[in-house]
């Protein structure tokens, strides 16, 4: 059977036509040169080259075999580079769950972003949903990883984390509200004490809702949750409809509807962080490629 060699050995000794300069470019002797042609020669069935003393020149058989021989090459150097790609991650499918807030601050965009650069063959299948689902999928194998909010209780042993960021926690308030319209002083907590809170669907040692809890314990205050949703989208819409007042992540200002004003409180100290999780015994090469973009400047 003819191997990549024997191509090789056709295309080199077809270029140069001369036995010397042949050896050295397949860096190999003139006499196992000479060999390995007449082993191939007897796999083909016919001569290759016609040789005399003064001549090297293509025969027939080797005229017609020559542009074969040149794809073969070409198709195992894209085979190799292929297979590299795939090895370095940069070919395959990366499976991605995000929480919505991601989104809104930019790190999802900007991680995304970055993989793209470095692995635009990669398939991504992303999937927006909320870290109680999304951890177990993770933890499953069914995602390769999950862009979260943490704490999570109960987080597997076989999960690793990393920060992507933390953000400082506003108030979201119906642009009717007294605090929406003044400007001369700062808003509390202890402003909004009294006031029905729109709250996320989680409970309160869990992702967003850690945060917010941990804010009012801080500010000597229990919230009067009326209403929860899953998503800061809703939550938002509801303060608009005067159904309360909300705590939310800072990149959730940019979720502009009518009726909503948003609020710094600066005399909290308490963000609410946005973690990549995944398996901590993962062998996918497209993850570990994902990873190490978290290794370039900051999000």
């Amino acid at each position: 059977m003819l191997t990549l060699r024997h191509y090789e050995l056709l295309v080199v000794l077809a270029e140069e036509l001369h036995f010397g300069r042949a050896s050295e470019r397949l860096k190999i002797s003139q006499p196992q040169l000479t060999l390995q042609l007449q082993q191939m020669e007897e796999l083909v069935g016919a001569r290759l080259f016609e040789r005399t003393r003064r001549k090297v020149s293509l025969s027939t058989a080797g005229a017609l075999l020559l542009p074969e021989a040149r794809a073969v090459l070409r198709h195992a150097e894209r085979a190799e580079e292929v297979a590299l790609r795939v090895g370095r991650g940069m070919i395959g499918e990366l499976a991605l769950g995000y929480i919505g807030a991601a989104a809104y601050n930019g790190v999802l965009t900007n991680l995304v972003r970055r993989y793209r650069l470095r692995a635009p063959q990669t398939a991504m299948r992303l999937t927006l949903m909320d870290l109680d689902r999304s951890i177990p999928e993770v933890a499953a194998g069914n995602l390769d990883a999950g862009i979260v909010r943490l704490p999570y209780p109960d987080l597997p042993d076989d999960l690793s984390t990393r920060t992507l960021c933390e953000e400082k926690l506003w108030i979201a308030l119906p642009d009717t509200h007294p605090l929406a319209v003044q400007s001369d002083r700062p808003v509390t907590l202890r402003d909004v004490r009294n006031e029905p809170f729109i709250a996320t669907h989680l409970p309160p040692n869990t992702g967003f809702s850690a945060a917010m809890h941990r804010a009012c314990a801080g500010a000597g205050i229990t919230p009067d949750i009326v209403q929860r949703s899953p998503q800061f989208a809703s939550i938002v819409s509801l303060v608009a409809a005067g159904l309360g007042v909300a705590l939310v992540p800072e990149a959730v200002k940019h979720v502009q509807i009518a009726g909503v004003s948003y609020k710094p409180l600066p005399e909290l100290t308490e963000t609410a962080n946005i973690s990549l999780v995944y398996r901590t015994d993962h062998e996918s090469p497209p993850l570990a490629l994902f990873l190490s973009c978290l290794d370039d400047a900051p999000l």
